[in-house]
């Protein structure tokens, strides 16, 4: 459980503090209500949930602010924890809104926050001292120098991607006062995951810009802007292949699913701290044996016990480009 992770805040340099977690923490998606209680009868310890205009994701994966505290209620209620992803990159009059709105979510009790700009981290930890908050998978750390560096500017924890090796995750493990969660189950995309390589397409109609550039046209958004933009999932569209004139194939672009589920027991040992699920935009009757699956594995693990034998995918495969 989360409240077996202890924070505290020790001098002005905002270093955490946090120790390392007693028992694996099973973090698991929720893009709806139903979803929540899905996670949660599933086995999840805790959830991550998306606040709408404020998550990257879009509407089928984020929460209205009346849903986030019905979801509050439910998991608080059965002891279990709730983060709220803040994974925007905010302009800056989007920054002072978003930063006021933490106030009013610590107000509704959520457990901690999940956010991938820099900036943003370090004005939170100073704003609110005692807030948990765990530096995203799209801030992109793939090495000790980065964790550490997300640890200095006052992230609790960061997310490593399914990608890594035991062996690299036992490196990262080894930077003390900062907790580690591993994205165990996610989509492995043709870019790094929370990045998009795509910028061109945020939106197709363009926008006029600042009078001094009068007659210039910019394509307006971002897709980490929660008000500001819209991501159009392009990658998600098929491709057509041309050679000289003549199209000669129509198809995806590559992802497919990454679980460590049947290496699960060498992440655990090599001192991950939380597991956590990719999949806000899961419909519950799929999130519930994603769910069911890792906390079996995990039980198992706890209790020196051989993990079983998952079959793979763990998903259909469609969820890979379309669900995610």
């Amino acid at each position: 459980m989360l409240d077996a992770l202890k924070h505290g805040r020790s001098n002005p340099s905002l270093q955490s503090t946090a120790y390392r977690a007693t028992k694996p923490v099973l973090l698991a998606p929720a893009g709806s209500l139903a979803a929540a209680q899905v996670a949660l009868e599933a086995g999840a310890d805790a959830i991550y949930v998306g606040l709408k205009g404020f998550s990257r994701g879009g509407p089928r994966s984020e929460l209205t602010s009346l849903a986030l505290q019905d979801v509050l209620v439910a998991a608080h209620a059965q002891g279990r924890h709730v983060q709220v992803a803040l994974n925007i990159i905010p302009s800056q009059a989007e920054r002072r809104d978003l930063v006021e709105k933490v106030g009013e979510l610590l107000g509704w009790g959520i457990d901690g926050v999940i956010v991938n700009d820099a900036g943003l981290l370090a004005e939170l930890r100073s704003r609110y001292p005692k807030l948990s908050i765990t530096a995203s998978i799209g801030c992109a750390i793939m090495n000790e120098a980065d964790v550490a560096f997300y640890r200095d500017l006052g992230a609790d924890a960061v997310v490593l991607p399914g990608t890594l090796t035991p062996d690299e995750i036992a490196a990262f493990a080894q930077v003390p006062d900062v907790l580690i969660e591993v994205m165990s189950h996610m989509v492995q995309e043709f870019i790094l995951l929370g990045r998009c390589w795509m910028p061109s397409y945020y939106r197709l109609n363009s926008s006029p810009m600042a009078s001094q550039c009068e007659g210039v046209s910019r394509l307006m958004g971002s897709v980490k802007r929660g008000g500001a933009g819209v991501c159009f999932k392009i990658c998600e569209q098929p491709w057509e292949l041309y050679r000289g004139e003549r199209c000669v194939a129509t198809r995806l672009l590559p992802s497919r699913q990454i679980s460590a589920i049947n290496y699960l027991a060498d992440i655990l040992n090599a001192g991950v701290d939380v597991v956590k699920l990719q999949g806000r935009g899961l419909a519950a009757d799929l999130l519930a044996p994603l769910v069911q699956r890792y906390r079996l594995a995990i039980d198992s693990w706890m209790a020196g016990e051989p993990l079983p034998a998952f079959a793979e995918p763990c998903l259909e495969p469609s969820w890979t480009v379309m669900r995610r």
